[in-house]
C-alpha cells in the first residue's frame, strides 16, 4: 500500500500540469465550457493520492450549461492520461438509466408502475423460472422493483453482506438465465411493498421488463436508441470483460476481485454502462427539471420518479436516493461501486446544479474513507467554495 501511494504521488507530481481538459474524440457537437480551476485540480489531486486512485473524471452542470469538465490522473497507469472523453464503468448509476427507461415507457403509456411482473397477469408472465410462483412473487409490481421493495432481501437469500447475483457458481449464466435460476432457488421473505432492501436482482428484472414492453432486445439497444441518442449521448455502451476503445483501465487492490473477471456485461441494467461524466450530465439536465432545459419526461412522471417511497425507513425513490426536507425533494443521487470502479451522479435541485464523477478504482468503506460517498464530500465541498 505504501509503495503504491509513493508511486502515485510521484506520478501526479510529474504530470500535475496535465489535468486533461481536451477531448480526443469528435463524435458530435457539445456545448462544454472548460474551467481551469487551480483549487479544483489541486484538491482533486490530493484526494486521489490519499485513496490511491489512478484516474478520475469530473463534470459539473450549473443552471444552463456544463461549466467544468476535466480528467485527472491516468486512464492507464504511467502511459495514458485521463481526458474528458474517456469512458468509465458506471456501476450502479446504471440503475438510474434503467429507471429513466422504465419511466419513459410509462410516460408513453406502455406500462403502469402498478403492473404486476410475474404470473398470468404479469408483464413477464411465466417467462422466467420453472417452479410455480408464490403469492408474494405474483404481487410484485414494477414500482416495487424500482424502489427496492420487491420482498427479495439479500441477507435472507444468502446471509450477511451477501448478494447472490455475484455468486461464482452463477458466473457463467447470462442475465436471462440468472433471473430464472434465482427465482427457482429463492422466494421473497417479505410481502412486496412493506420492506426496502437494496436489490441488484430487482434491476436485473427491470431490464427484462424494458425488453418485453418495448419489444426490443437486448435492453441496451432500446436505451441507446430511445433514451440516449435523442439527448445527444452517442458513445455510451454496455461494458465487457475486455477494455473497449476510449475506455479506462480498471485497478483493484490486493484483496479485491479482478475487474475483468466477473461477467460485467450481464449486469446491463444493473451496473454495466460505460460513459463519460459529460454523457451523464446530458442525461441529468434532461430529467432533472432544471429551468430552461428540454425534458425527456413529462412533469408528472419526472416528479413521480423522484418521489420518495412510502416504505418505512427508506429514502429510495425510483432508481435514486433522495433527500426530502419539509416535503421538498432537495437532492437526488445515485452512487456506484464494485471492483475497479467508484462513481456518483448528483442532482442538487435547490441550486440547479448537477455533477458526475467516476474513478477507475473502488474507494473502500473503511477507516476514514466512505466509498463513493467520498466523491460527494469532495465535489459538493468544491462547489460550495466556488459558489
Amino acid at each position: 500500500m505504501l509503495k503504491t501511494a509513493i508511486w502515485l504521488t510521484v506520478l501526479y507530481y510529474v504530470t500535475s500540469v496535465f489535468a486533461s481538459q481536451i477531448p480526443l474524440l469528435a463524435d458530435g457537437p457539445r456545448s462544454v465550457q472548460y474551467i481551469d480551476h487551480v483549487e479544483f485540480n489541486s484538491t482533486i489531486k490530493a484526494f486521489m493520492i490519499e485513496r490511491n486512485i489512478p484516474g478520475l473524471s469530473l463534470a459539473i452542470f450549473d443552471k444552463s450549461d456544463i461549466v467544468y469538465a476535466a480528467g485527472h490522473g491516468y486512464a492507464k497507469m504511467a502511459i495514458e492520461l485521463v481526458n474528458t472523453y474517456h469512458r468509465f464503468r458506471l456501476a450502479s448509476i446504471s440503475k438510474s438509466i434503467t429507471a429513466i427507461s422504465i419511466m419513459h415507457l410509462a410516460d408513453k403509456g406502455k406500462l403502469n408502475l402498478t403492473n404486476t411482473v410475474f404470473g398470468s397477469k404479469g408483464i413477464l408472465k411465466f417467462k422466467y423460472g420453472t417452479k410455480p410462483y408464490t403469492e408474494w412473487e405474483e404481487a410484485i409490481t414494477v414500482q416495487h422493483l424500482l424502489e427496492h421493495s420487491s420482498g427479495f432481501v439479500n441477507s435472507d437469500m444468502c446471509g450477511t453482506d451477501c448478494d447472490p447475483t455475484y455468486f461464482p457458481r452463477f458466473r457463467a449464466l447470462d442475465q436471462w438465465q440468472l433471473i430464472s435460476t434465482l427465482l427457482d432457488e429463492y422466494d421473497p421473505s417479505h410481502e412486496p411493498g412493506t420492506f426496502a432492501d437494496y436489490s441488484n436482482f430487482g434491476y436485473f428484472i427491470l431490464g427484462r421488463i424494458v425488453e418485453q414492453v418495448s419489444g426490443t432486445s437486448p435492453y441496451e439497444t432500446y436505451v441507446r436508441e430511445k433514451i440516449l441518442r435523442p439527448l445527444g449521448v452517442v458513445d455510451m455502451r454496455i461494458a465487457t470483460d475486455q477494455r473497449r476503445n476510449h475506455e479506462v483501465v480498471y485497478y483493484a487492490g490486493a484483496d479485491e476481485d479482478d475487474p475483468y473477471e466477473f461477467h460485467v456485461s450481464r449486469r446491463d441494467s444493473v451496473g454495466a454502462w460505460i460513459a463519460t461524466p459529460v454523457d451523464l450530465l446530458l442525461i441529468s439536465k434532461a430529467i432533472g427539471g432544471f429551468a430552461g432545459q428540454k425534458q425527456l419526461l413529462s412533469d408528472s412522471v419526472r416528479v413521480a420518479m423522484f418521489n420518495e417511497t412510502g416504505v418505512p425507513d427508506s429514502h429510495f425513490a425510483k432508481g435514486w436516493t433522495v433527500n426530502v426536507t419539509d416535503g421538498r425533494i432537495r437532492a437526488a443521487w445515485k452512487d456506484g461501486s464494485y471492483q475497479g470502479t467508484s462513481s456518483m451522479l448528483y442532482l442538487d435541485f435547490e441550486r440547479n446544479i448537477s455533477w458526475a464523477a467516476v474513478a477507475n478504482r473502488m474507494i473502500k468503506t473503511e477507516g476514514d474513507f466512505d466509498g463513493s460517498r467520498d466523491l460527494t464530500t469532495l465535489v459538493n465541498g468544491l462547489i460550495s467554495k466556488w459558489k
